[in-house]
């Protein structure tokens, strides 16, 4: 049968209307089809592992791997250490986020919230799983056992100033001269040293320059009075540490004795001047 053109166009019109009916009903739409076929892979090398900083005991750490479509996840996970190197107790699993990104390179920080043991091993298990549910684990082989280990250590230095060892948090120290030489000298766990810096007054930062376990730094005070120091230290994982903390003051305390021992040899002398008349006369 053949249709007349109004026929066609009547029947066309139909047609659409209810195919809109029905995609309206059903829900009709278009499908997104994400292929992913390559698992995240952790970047060993850049993750944190071996000595941290002790700090306040609560380790932060560092994931770093690859992955070409998008994250569902990733933890740290802190185990003692079993027998024969297995896994022991859970001490903590921990949701890492996400905090840098680069093309297809992802980096993840979180810091555990139990006070671990200084100078004590643990093992370490990292898992990032991607948005295909693809993963890759770092920290444990196929039998369950540990293969990467954090150790928190206590980082130690001496801390002076033109020449003058800050001894405690309490410590005032003189100086007769507006310019400061303050040298830190890391004697544990240098090589979790990044950086040493020193704040004056809260605000100022005055950075310090390493060589060997030394690290040093020159700054000149603006005007004579009494100013306060904190020298920090920060470590590989970001983590600022406090290295000591003292007040600095423009001679005060060091004029008096010179003063008070002037006066002494003035008044000795002068004791020694009427004796020496008396017997004189």
């Amino acid at each position: 049968m053949k249709l007349s053109k109004d026929a066609k166009t009547a029947l066309a019109i139909t047609v659409i209307f209810i195919a809109a009916i029905l995609g309206y009903g059903y829900h009709w739409g278009s499908t997104t089809v994400i292929a992913d076929s390559t698992p995240p892979s952790i970047i060993e090398a850049a993750t944190t592992s071996g000595d941290i900083v002790y700090g306040s005991g609560k380790p932060k750490v560092i994931l770093v791997f690859t992955e070409n479509v998008g994250v569902q996840s990733a933890t740290a996970t802190l185990y003692n250490i079993g027998s024969f190197n297995r896994l022991g107790s859970k001490i903590e699993e921990l949701a890492l986020t996400e905090t840098a990104k680069n093309g297809d390179q992802y980096q993840y920080d979180g810091r555990f919230t139990t006070v671990l043991e200084a100078n004590h091993e643990y093992f370490i298990v990292y898992r990032v799983t991607d948005t295909a549910g693809h993963t890759d684990t770092y920290g444990k082989d196929t039998l369950g056992r540990g293969t990467v280990k954090i150790k928190l250590v206590q980082v130690e230095a001496t801390v002076s100033v033109n020449g003058i060892e800050v001894k405690s948090t309490s410590d005032k120290i003189y100086v007769d001269t507006l310019t400061l030489f303050m040298e830190a000298e890391v004697t544990t766990g240098a090589t979790n040293v990044q950086s040493i810096y020193a704040t004056i007054n809260g605000g100022t930062r005055v950075d310090f320059t390493q060589s060997g376990t030394k690290w040093v730094a020159t700054y000149t005070l603006p005007e004579d009075g009494s100013y306060t120091l904190y020298v920090k230290m920060t470590d590989t994982s970001g983590s600022s540490t406090m290295l000591a903390s003292f007040s600095i003051e423009l001679g005060t305390q060091q004029r008096t004795p010179l003063i008070l021992g002037t006066l002494g040899a003035l008044l000795v002398a002068i004791i020694w001047y009427n004796m020496d008349q008396k017997h004189g006369g």
